[in-house]
Formats: structure tokens, C-alpha cells, sequence
């Protein structure tokens, strides 16, 4: 569903995207401006990587990386989202992202896009994280990296992990509180 609303909004960007990893996709607000590419001796140990690039000397918008998929096993917990990234002449931003939504809803349960802690200029490989719940109510979880305006974004080695409550969550709009694991307190002391 949401691929098929992806791609009604933003074209037909799987046409003209050079080869791209399996089970991933193109898109964004202006894809027509980004380079999306599987790229040999380009990831973080020498393998393969993607490249995402912009086209053009200046862009409005943004290009996008992602892949969305069943909640299944992280239904009820919290999850970390994490990926190697690097970056060149990134002038305005770039970073990784995580949405939870409900298949019928347009606002996402939970969002965190790295929009206020973003990765720009020259950058060399790090390992970005993502911290969010998936209520129970979620039927998709979409992750991927983002490049805003101009310059190129390397991304490399995604993982999706449950974590203990006790780790903290990240970005905005984070803000669904998981029930308890067991009932707790029960005599209310």
C-alpha cells in the first residue's frame, strides 16, 4: 500500500534508476533530481554500496533509499534502525530514517528522520542509529537514507535489532508509550 502511494506521488522512479539492492526502492520529493545506485567497491569495506547522488547544482526536495515491511516480530517493542553512511559536499542534509505507521493512517505513529541532527559537508563512514516503538496498532515500518538538496550520500549495512525499554528513543514524534511487559504494582504501593 504504501509503495503504491509512493509511487502515485512521486512517479515512476524505478524506470529510470540504475541497478538498486533487492527489496529496496527509490523515491522522494524530487527523485528526478538523484542518481539511486548499487555501486561495487563502494561500501564501507570495500564491497558494494549505494550511492545516492544529485544531479543537479542545486535541488529543491529530496531523494530517498527505503524499503517498507511488516511489523511482525517487533510488534510491541522497541527497535533500533542502523546504517553506515558517508557523505561529500552535502550542503544541506542528509541522514537515515525510520517511519511506523498504520496502514490507513496519513500521520505516522512514530518518525525519526535526522532532520535535527543531520550529517552534511565531508563525512567519513559512521554508523548512524535510529530508536523507535512499534505500537501494536502499526501495520508497516518504512526505513531508509535521505539526501536533501545537493551532494552525495553512501549508505552501507542496515540493521533493524529489538532493544531493551531502558534505551532511549530518538527524533520527534516518538512520543507512543509501548504498555507494560507484565502487569506491575498490582497491590499499588
Amino acid at each position: 500500500m504504501f509503495r503504491i502511494l509512493f509511487l502515485c506521488l512521486f512517479g515512476s522512479p524505478l524506470l529510470l534508476q540504475a541497478q538498486l539492492p533487492t527489496g529496496w526502492y527509490p523515491a522522494g520529493s524530487n527523485w528526478k533530481n538523484y542518481s539511486i545506485e548499487l555501486k561495487s567497491k563502494q561500501g564501507r569495506s570495500g564491497g558494494t554500496g549505494v550511492r545516492l547522488e544529485c544531479l543537479k547544482d542545486t535541488a529543491n526536495g529530496y531523494g530517498s533509499l527505503m524499503q517498507d515491511f511488516l511489523p511482525g516480530e517487533f510488534l510491541g517493542k522497541r527497535i533500533r534502525i542502523s546504517a553506515w553512511a558517508k557523505t561529500k559536499g552535502v550542503e544541506q542534509w542528509a541522514g537515515i530514517w525510520v517511519q511506523v505507521a498504520k496502514e490507513t493512517d496519513e500521520k505516522p505513529l512514530c518518525f525519526d528522520n535526522m532532520a535535527d541532527r543531520p550529517i552534511s559537508g565531508d563525512t567519513d563512514w559512521k554508523l548512524y542509529e535510529l530508536v523507535v516503538d512499534v505500537p501494536w496498532e502499526a501495520k508497516v515500518i518504512l526505513i531508509g537514507g535521505i539526501l536533501n538538496g545537493t551532494g552525495i550520500l553512501w549508505l552501507d549495512d542496515f540493521a533493524v535489532e529489538v532493544v531493551d525499554r531502558a534505551t532511549p528513543t530518538t527524533g520527534r514524534g516518538n512520543n507512543y508509550f509501548l504498555p507494560l511487559e507484565r502487569p506491575t504494582n498490582l497491590s499499588l504501593d
